[in-house]
């Protein structure tokens, strides 16, 4: 059974045309659900906002495209590309100044998951970890025995050799362009694409330019 829903495997897409838009709304749509982690994408509408909520959950939301407005004091905007992780029971809303996308990422409150990663602080998804010449950089912000959530960084020309994943694995890629074989079959993504390699078929990624990503693996 297919981990991630309404998506794709083993084919690129850009994540942000997996939620539609429209004039004056709020548009969600569940990514993954789980007792360990739950995925939604989000269009807001310019002035249209998710009024004060407060959830039990690390909340990490990514902007793939527009503006979004966080309700804390002072407020925090955030712009296309920018990372920011609210954390659980925090009363906030949440405001569109322009039309928006993004990717909320919650995960369970029973223990603190996400580590590595400063807490209610806006930064460049794409700074979260910095390139090693000629090697590959792994920061790890959430494991657990059916979780696994990363960032990555790969040099020009370096790369993960084939090999096969316990669990369904969702790549976004956050900078330069990569390969990415999945079953014999290539795919060549860039910034802003999304691609996911299902459990048990080998698959390897290299850098076609210095190249980072998300990996969402769920097992």
């Amino acid at each position: 059974m297919k981990a991630f829903r309404n998506m794709a495997y083993a084919e690129a897409f850009a994540l942000k045309d997996k939620i539609s838009s429209g004039k004056g709304q709020t548009i969600s749509s569940g990514v993954l659900f789980r007792d360990d982690i739950e995925i939604y994408l989000y269009f807001l509408d310019a002035d249209e906002e998710i009024s004060e909520m407060k959830a039990p959950y690390d909340n990490l939301m990514i902007v793939l495209e527009g503006e979004l407005r966080i309700g804390l004091e002072p407020p925090v905007i955030l712009n296309e590309g920018d990372a920011f992780i609210l954390p659980p029971d925090t009363q906030v809303s949440i405001h569109a100044d322009k039309p928006n996308k993004y990717i909320s990422i919650l995960l369970p409150m029973e223990r603190e998951l996400i580590k590595n990663v400063e807490k209610s602080k806006k930064i460049k998804a794409k700074d979260l970890i910095d390139y090693r010449p000629g090697q590959i950089a792994n920061l790890t912000m959430v494991k657990s025995p059916t979780l696994n959530l990363s960032v990555i960084a790969i040099d020009e020309g370096e790369g993960l050799n084939t090999h096969s994943a316990p669990g369904d694995a969702m790549v976004v890629v956050l900078e330069g362009e990569g390969e990415i074989v999945i079953g014999g079959e290539m795919h060549r993504v860039k910034e802003g694409d999304t691609i996911i390699m299902p459990k048990d078929i080998p698959h390897s990624v290299k850098g076609v330019t210095p190249f980072k990503m998300i990996l969402i693996l769920v097992k």
